[in-house]
């Protein structure tokens, strides 16, 4: 006779309410609910100006940029002159070697900036940042990114309080190739904080970079390990460690588009999904101690209907048809949600806790950071009060002593538009195909400046804040993962940023890119004790 398998049990603290505190505000027009008596003119978050959101985050990130940029300066025999660290951007002295530190600014010429001119209601968040010029495609067009190109009109310049200077390498192809700190306006975007270390001409005003230094991976935090599984009786040692299972883009409310071109359905990879996590005689599915989504859990909203075409896909996504003649997109946002609290709450049923992050698509607001989604749009699952939580976009918690940090995805991709990989040339020279950078190297490099949204909120809708920035990362996380990629990628890194092969310590970090569900059918498995990670495909049609 064999022993009834159990459930895993791992610990669980949500530490995301850093982010709800800077998140949409909760106060009236009236002033209700302004803390001290504020009236809203006063309390209103829109009243104040982003620049001291930069200000915030330079005040945060700048002494670590110095440091590191010192240390790399005792490190290099190419550099005989010690640098000064000039305070302010306006007291650089010409000529002389420094340290400025500020915030990289990177203009470009407007015809060439990716556009952003979608709302809220369009299809997804990847159309909102790179919408199609042809509005009749029946496919978003790829991600884009550009090359910066000082021919043509860009720039990048560093920036404080105080001013701005202009910013040029100093390397020759030679040098900086042998240069790892070498300045790279491809590998930088606005909002980056960064110290450089260079000259600046008396005759241009250009500062000629020798190395550019960024606050490096933020310290460790040390928690208290809370080891054991409460309950657990399996018989293979190896499924003994707690398991995190990340998801991304279920997509509840219809199908993926692409499952009309191959004869798949989304729903039943859904329900397979559902059956591997509430058997647990099935694969790792008893050692899963919690489920994170992260994002995508519905569908876009169905927007007007401009042609015969559009009005049937409005109408077989479940829009209903207003008296304007328009189609409701609420109707499909409800039966969406409504899908999506049926399939939580059944993983909840099987004593599996849930977290779910909010996205582009969902009904909350569109500013990062964003609030939890309200209980009364998930009447089903709130009702597993200490299984189910609603938490912010970003997302971060303890999990089994292991601090875990990440999103839906939207900043990483923000990011992506301005790390260009490499540049080809199609059509005989008149077409420029850009490739942009990849989200695990994107990811790795929010890492590496301590900043989850370095574009916002320059490019990514974020709200001011006077007092600090959210998105700094001040203790480093030990699992880090963005969802709604295009595949999976996982990388580990060390204390330094460096990528290594195995754990060792406290210090290293997990980065995962959870694929989109809908897309792709996989999920991402993380073992919390050892930090590996595997993907489990889902596939209900044959290659």
């Amino acid at each position: 006779m064999t022993s009834a398998t159990t459930r895993a049990y791992a610990p669980f603290e949500p530490t995301w309410s850093r982010f709800h505190e800077f998140a949409a505000p909760l106060a009236s027009s009236s002033g209700a609910g302004a803390a001290g008596g504020e009236s809203s003119q006063t309390s209103h978050p829109y009243n104040r100006q982003y620049s001291h959101l930069y200000s915030a985050r330079l005040k945060l990130l700048r002494r670590r940029c110095i440091q590191n940029a010192q240390q790399a300066l005792k490190d290099d025999d190419n550099v005989d002159a010690d640098a000064d660290v000039v305070e302010r951007i306006i007291e650089v002295k010409e000529g002389a070697l420094s340290i400025l530190v500020g915030t990289i600014v990177k203009e470009m010429d407007p015809k060439r900036r990716p556009p952003v001119k979608a709302t809220y209601t369009d299809a997804s968040a990847q159309t909102f940042l790179f919408p199609s010029e042809d509005k009749k495609a029946e496919k978003q067009e790829p991600l884009r990114s550009f090359m910066f190109d000082k021919e043509k009109g860009d720039a990048l310049h560093l920036e404080d309080e105080s001013g701005r200077v202009e910013l040029t390498s100093d390397a020759d192809g030679g040098d900086e190739a042998n240069n790892a700190n070498s300045l790279d306006p491809n590998k930088v975007a606005t909002g980056v904080v960064a110290a450089v270390v260079g000259k600046v001409d008396s005759g241009t005003g250009v500062m000629h970079v020798h190395s550019i230094h960024f606050a490096g991976p933020p310290p460790v935090e040390k928690v208290s390990k809370k080891e054991g599984l409460r309950g657990a009786s399996i018989d293979n040692e190896e499924k003994n460690d707690p398991i995190l299972l990340l998801v991304s883009g279920l997509g509840c409310g219809s199908d993926s588009p692409t499952d009309a071109e191959t004869g798949a359905s989304l729903s039943l990879r859904r329900e397979m999904l559902l059956e591997y996590l509430t058997d647990p005689q099935l694969g790792d599915g008893s050692s899963i101690c919690r489920v994170v989504v992260a994002g995508g859990g519905i569908t876009a909203a169905v927007d007007t209907a401009e042609d015969k075409e559009n009005t049937k896909k409005a109408s077989s996504n479940n829009a209903t048809k207003t008296k304007s003649g328009k189609y409701d997109c609420t109707a499909n946002i409800t039966f969406s949600l409504g899908e999506l609290d049926a399939y939580i709450t059944e993983i909840l049923s099987s004593g599996i806790p849930v977290d779910y992050i909010p996205g582009w698509n969902d009904p909350t607001n569109a500013n990062w950071p964003q609030r939890p989604l309200h209980s009364c749009l998930l009447p089903k699952s709130v009702g597993f009060v200490d299984m189910f939580r609603r938490s912010t976009n970003p997302y971060e918690s303890d999990c089994n002593g292991v601090k875990v940090l990440g999103s839906d995805g939207l900043n990483v991709a923000d990011l992506r538009r301005f790390l260009p990989k490499n540049c080809d040339e199609v059509n005989d020279g008149n077409e420029v195909k850009v490739t942009p950078s990849s989200s695990i190297d994107a990811l790795h490099q929010t890492l590496n400046i301590s900043h989850m949204a370095p574009t916002g909120p320059d490019s990514l809708p974020t709200f001011p804040s006077s007092e600090t920035d959210p998105f700094v990362m001040t203790s480093r996380p030990a699992v880090y993962f963005v969802g709604n990629c295009d595949e999976f990628e996982a990388r580990l890194v060390c204390e330094k940023g460096e990528t290594i092969d195995t754990a060792a310590g406290d210090g290293a970090t997990r980065l995962v890119c959870i694929p989109s569900f809908a897309s792709t059918g996989e999920v991402v498995l993380v073992n919390l004790k050892t930090l590996e990670c595997d993907v489990v495909s889902f596939k209900d049609v044959c290659p």
